[in-house]
Order: structure tokens, then sequence, then C-alpha cells
């Protein structure tokens, strides 16, 4: 083998080297979406976990939480909601199983005139204290999984 055919090897390798290095050995990939939600379309505008709700508003909004909490909220700023709905909340707890049924469940009807509602929502402190781990809680209205909210206990 003469020195060019050396040379050629060595720059192939330097090309596959750097195209190896600068691209990196992972692959990396990515999506999203955009939607354009009905005009009138019943809808949540805000929903925060708290440590409480003073004058129908949240106090202390966090996602962690602790065994000796006196109780945890959820608060729910709806809008498009004109005439009479009904919101369910399920919370479950790190013991629950996937098919198994939630910790505790509560459902309040509203009607609202102005389309506007705010709604709230709060689990009391078992008398052993709340389980450690990644709760989760689920927002229904009429009956339409709108979203869900986790949180730790620890």
């Amino acid at each position: 083998m003469n020195y060019q055919h050396w040379k050629n090897i060595l720059a192939a390798f330097a090309v596959l080297w750097s195209i190896i290095f600068f691209s990196g050995c992972e692959a990396k990939s990515g999506g999203g979406a955009v939607v354009t939600p009905g005009r009138d379309e019943p809808a949540i505008v805000d929903s925060v976990m708290a440590i409480n709700v003073h004058e129908d508003r949240p106090d202390g909004i966090t996602n962690l939480f602790f065994t000796d909490s006196s109780q945890i909220y959820l608060w729910i700023y709806w809008m498009n909601v004109e005439g009479r709905n009904e919101v369910e909340v399920r919370w479950f707890s790190p013991e629950e199983e996937v098919d198994e049924p939630p910790y505790f469940k509560e459902t309040q009807s509203f009607t609202s005139t102005t389309g506007q509602q705010i709604t709230w929502f709060y689990i009391d402190k078992p008398s052993g204290g709340f389980t450690a781990g990644e709760w989760f809680v689920e927002i229904y209205l009429n009956g339409n999984f709108e979203r869900m909210h986790i949180f730790t206990v620890e």
C-alpha cells in the first residue's frame, strides 16, 4: 500500500468520526400539534392544587403536600359552561391499582348564567395521614374527561 491509499483511509475515518461525534449517539425525536377548540366548548381556564381555598381563591398553590397535611385542595376555573353542568373529581392514592376504584370521588352540580364558574374540591387527611407517594386527581365535566393533576405527598 502506498502513502496516498493510507491518506484516503485516514480522511474517510476522520469524516465518519466527525459525523458520529457531532450528531450524537442517540436519536432524538419529538412532536406537537395545533388544535383549534370549539368556540363555545366548555373549557378549564385554570386549575391548581393548593393547601387551602380562601374566599373562593386558591391559597398556597403547590404540587407537594405532606402526610400530615389536614386537607388537599383542587381549584378549577371554568369558561363556556352556561346552563346546568356536573363536575366529578376522582382522587387516586399510590395504593390504588390501575383498574381499582378511586380513593375518593365527589360530584358537584352547578348552573351558570354567565358561562363562567369556579369549583373547588378537597380531601381530608385520613386518621393515619395521607399515604406518601405520587397521587393524581382526574376532572370530568358532564361525564367527559377534562384534565388530570399529579401531585406528591411526602
